[in-house]
């Protein structure tokens, strides 16, 4: 079975790590777990009847919003296992179970860019990936000014900065004061 590569083309800061390899039917055919910002997606393991599929590799952990945050994690494996693989810190979302259709993974968690949860049936839904979100730190003697369409928050969190978080925009601007 095959995986996905990650960090490819190779840059540094990393862009994520690959997936775990999927197995065959002596694990029930479960899928491996997806990568995720620091860690690797992991294989499936267990044996009838605790056939589990891969977790989703673990995000990465950040504090610009003014409190550690991680984003970026892996979603967890579907298949055939009898327990999905759960997801990676993060925001990865769980992987379906079973043969049966309407075992769906779940999405990843909104504004965390988490994966969403693999299935492994023909009937069934692999979850979405989160939505992603940009948070702006600036000096708290500027101030930030976003056009119509724009969904953001202001945080003061961190003595001496204005802290944006926008969680929606389109193709919209940004105005520095």
């Amino acid at each position: 079975m095959n995986r996905g590569d990650g960090n490819v083309p190779s840059t540094s800061p990393s862009q994520g790590f690959e997936g775990g390899w999927g197995t065959d039917s002596t694990y029930g055919y479960g899928a491996a777990g997806g990568g995720g910002a620091s860690q690797a997606g992991a294989r499936a393991s267990g044996t009838t009847p605790n056939r589990t599929a891969g977790k989703g590799g673990d995000g990465t952990a950040n504090t610009i919003s003014g409190a550690s945050v991680t984003y970026a994690g892996g979603g967890g494996g579907g298949g055939h296992a009898d327990i999905g693989g759960t997801g990676g810190a993060g925001g990865g979302g769980a992987g379906g179970i079973g043969s049966a259709p309407g075992n769906d993974g779940t999405a990843g968690t909104a504004n965390t860019g988490g994966g969403g949860g693999g299935t492994g049936n023909s009937g069934s839904t692999s979850g979405a990936g989160g939505s992603g979100v940009v948070i702006l730190k600036i000096p708290d003697t500027h101030t930030a000014t976003f056009s119509g369409g724009v969904t953001s928050s202001l945080s003061t969190a961190t003595p001496g900065y204005n802290i944006y978080t926008v969680t929606a925009a389109g193709s919209d601007t940004v105005t520095f004061n």
